[in-house]
């Protein structure tokens, strides 16, 4: 039996759980405005689903214009300049403006060496076990590593679980799945393809225009994003059981003439809460995606010679959100909101996967394409130096479909680590933080342009 003691015998300033884009930016965040950071994940390697190959939707409105910056906007900056990223593509005919593809693998390598440039301190195979909270006031967190069991003591605490995990052992109300039935969106599992001509592949397989760009040591330009259905197929991949259902969606992107990324997979009635659950999408996501890629390797040009790579995680689109200090609500998203407190902007439709698997939906973000996120729905109810970012803030089951995607989770993660440094240094609660004191901090890290700070 393990005895819990101090993992580490020091406070630290701030503590991130969770190192997916939300967490990464967090802890960056909270680390350059000068607080001792540490950053837990419970897997051996940092990037959540950048390190899928999954593109960072999205920065510009449907209008084109550029309403996510910040350390967003940085990580893709640095990936360029490595080679690992193209930039803003433009999108001819689609869902969003234009699209964001990185390397999975330069994606999580570059975010590490920025982590190290910062301070921060990263323990990696460290898993959330409990919070030590009275009063909503969390003292110090119960984590387990390989061999240990022990605590560690911070100031400020940032969720960036995706799932609410820390905000709900500290005490915070959270909805999960669906209202009434908790019901949740399907979790999907990405797979990579290597050996691809990736020209012929888009003409096999896109239904729309897709998103070309060029890349330095690239001869002319490739197709980075395509998506459509596998309609012309739906018998002979019901017949190979890869799908229960007809005109299956897919999504592809890369930075590569000669691999892709698709994310063709789909499966229904999976709580990503529950570990069992999760262990067996495993096992069924990776056994849809080896059907998938051998009927791809025969039947699809482009695609003769490719290796085909199931990741090894799956990707889970729903679970909790917390009930904070503010719920974002359909109608928030359908006009475009703005809010005095705003932390930043989000721009991505609504995009909900219907818990039967087997239907999604789009729908734009009103008014001038961007809506402003709250402050408070970073701050979770009954808790008081607990903040939330990425996939479980404060919002309905419709706003979530806009806010889940990994754009806004950074831009959210950005500015609860930067609220949560603030606070650790001045002793104020989550919920005192002064918008004079936030919101020029977060101008001054470029999450905000003089003229989206000037309606905040």
């Amino acid at each position: 039996m393990l005895s819990p003691s101090n993992l580490i015998n020091d406070t630290f300033d701030v503590l991130v759980a969770g190192a997916g884009v939300t967490g990464i930016c967090a802890a960056l965040a909270a680390a350059r405005q000068g607080a001792r950071t540490v950053l837990l994940e419970p897997r051996p390697f940092i990037g959540g689903n950048a390190a899928t190959g999954l593109c960072i939707h999205t920065y510009k409105t449907r209008y084109g214009k550029q309403v996510v910056y910040g350390l967003a906007q940085e990580i893709v900056d640095r990936l360029v300049e490595q080679g690992g990223a193209v930039g803003h593509v433009p999108l001819p005919s689609g869902y969003v403006h234009s699209v964001t593809p990185v390397d999975a693998d330069l994606f999580r390598m570059e975010t590490t060496a920025m982590l190290a440039e910062a301070g921060v301190t990263i323990l990696y195979n460290t898993a959330l076990v409990d919070a030590d909270a009275q009063g909503g006031h969390v003292r110090r967190v119960l984590v387990c590593s390989k061999s240990k069991l022990g605590y560690i003591q911070a100031r400020s605490f940032v969720d960036a679980t995706g799932d609410a995990d820390l905000a709900v052992m500290a005490g915070a109300p959270a909805r999960t799945g669906w209202p009434g039935s908790g019901a949740m969106q399907p979790v999907s599992m990405m797979m990579r393809a290597v050996s691809v001509d990736t020209r012929r592949a888009c003409e096999a397989l896109s239904e729309f225009e897709a998103a070309w760009a060029t890349k330095r040591g690239v001869d002319g330009p490739f197709p980075v994003y395509f998506h459509g259905t596998f309609t012309r197929w739906n018998q002979e991949l019901r017949d190979l059981g890869v799908y229960d259902h007809d005109n299956h969606q897919f999504w592809t992107n890369t930075v590569w003439p000669d691999q892709l990324n698709i994310n063709g997979s789909r499966l229904a009635n999976i709580d990503g809460n529950d570990p069992l659950a999760l262990s067996r999408a495993t096992v069924e996501l990776t056994a849809q995606l080896q059907k998938l890629a051998a009927f791809m390797r025969a039947r699809v040009p482009g695609f003769e010679h490719a290796s085909f790579m199931p990741n090894a995680f799956v990707g889970v689109r729903e679970t909790r959100n917390v009930q904070g200090l503010y719920e974002l609500n359909e109608e928030d998203i359908r006009v475009g909101a703005r809010f005095d407190d705003a932390i930043g902007q989000g721009c991505f439709p609504v995009d909900i996967h219907h818990p039967d698997g087997k239907s999604q939906e789009h729908i734009d973000v009103g008014g001038d394409g961007a809506y402003d996120i709250p402050y408070r729905c970073l701050v979770p109810q009954k808790t008081e130096n607990v903040w939330v970012a990425g996939r479980c803030i404060s919002v309905s089951q419709y706003a979530h479909g806009a806010t889940r995607n990994m754009a806004p989770c950074m831009t959210t993660g950005e500015a609860a680590g930067i609220a949560a440094a603030l606070c650790a240094k001045t002793g104020t609660a989550a919920a005192g933080l002064p918008m004079a004191t936030l919101q020029p901090a977060l101008r001054e890290a470029g999450v905000f342009l003089e003229t989206q700070a000037a309606t905040a």
